[in-house]
């Protein structure tokens, strides 16, 4: 009966019973990171604080809600929905040919200017982007291979399964219920992007996190989207452990930014072929398994 009622609620209801789960649970992983913690500066308790408040904020509360709201949550995230290789092969692909594009759509939104008497708050987003690259700097260098396989567990792996199942599993989920799946794709990579809290990084952001939808609702597997994910956030710690001290390297994170444009316009163009190429594939199989009248 009680399930009923939380299964029932609506969207309003569901995402309220989302938001307090998460916020009840965000303020209890504070707490444990504060009592075990303190307010260190060290890089290597950082990362598992990190860890301790993905897990907090973006698994525990889609586990939660799925055991209110559905028979088989797994299967209601895609979760239980076996990948396609093909598209598991086109998801990786698309998100190295869009990185480029990622950097020229940051660098766009890096020149977005606020009226002057906003300037009090463009310093302030401008200040806590410089925060934000800072700490991502310093939790990103590496002195072995232990290390590199710590960042791509903290900053890859959970983040990619947790941010889907929450965004994409769940509140793409709870949108798609009123909504057609198109809205409710955007609506939820416009709150991807505004979670994060960096302005100048809002449209790649927003861009990626859309793509995640379509590669959801393409595929029917939650699975494409996280391997997309994990595929894009390796890439830069990939990057960035391999290019300390090579500057040929580390010249791959700035490709499509500034005077490399054109690499920025390619990578958009290829990436946009390989997403048809996804999209023609989902198409097929719907076709295949529509009932013949």
């Amino acid at each position: 009966m009680l399930k009923e009622t939380f299964r029932n609620s609506g969207t309003l209801g569901k995402l309220l019973q989302l938001f307090f789960i998460t916020l009840f649970l965000g303020i209890a992983a504070m707490g444990i990171v504060s009592v075990i913690f303190g307010t260190t500066t060290l890089i290597n308790d950082q990362k598992v604080m990190q860890l301790i408040l993905s897990l907090f904020t973006f698994l525990i509360p889609p586990v939660v809600v799925g055991y209110l709201w559905y028979e088989r949550p797994a299967a209601a995230y895609g979760l239980t929905q076996k990948p396609d290789g093909k598209q598991i092969i086109l998801a990786v692909l698309l998100m190295i040919a869009l990185s480029p594009g990622i950097n020229l759509l940051a660098y766009l939104n890096e020149q977005i200017g606020l009226p002057d008497f906003m300037k009090g708050i463009e310093q302030y987003f401008k200040d806590m982007e410089a925060l934000a690259a800072s700490v991502t700097e310093q939790m990103l260098k590496v002195n072995n291979m232990g290390d590199l396989l710590v960042n791509l567990l903290v900053m890859a792996v959970v983040p990619a399964f947790c941010e889907e199942l929450y965004f994409r599993g769940t509140l793409q989920n709870i949108f798609s219920e009123k909504r057609n799946k198109h809205a409710a794709i955007w609506i939820v990579a416009i709150i991807f992007s505004l979670i994060h809290f960096q302005m100048y990084g809002f449209i790649p952001r927003m861009i990626l996190g859309a793509v995640l939808g379509y590669l959801l609702v393409w595929s029917g597997s939650l699975w494409v989207s996280v391997i997309a994910h994990f595929t894009n956030n390796a890439l830069a710690v990939l990057v960035s452990g391999f290019g300390q001290g090579n500057e040929q390297v580390k010249a791959m994170e700035e490709i499509g930014k500034s005077e490399t444009y054109w690499y920025g316009i390619i990578s958009i163009l290829i990436s946009a072929l390989i997403i048809r190429e996804i999209y023609k594939m989902r198409k097929k199989e719907t076709q295949e398994i529509k009932p013949v009248s």
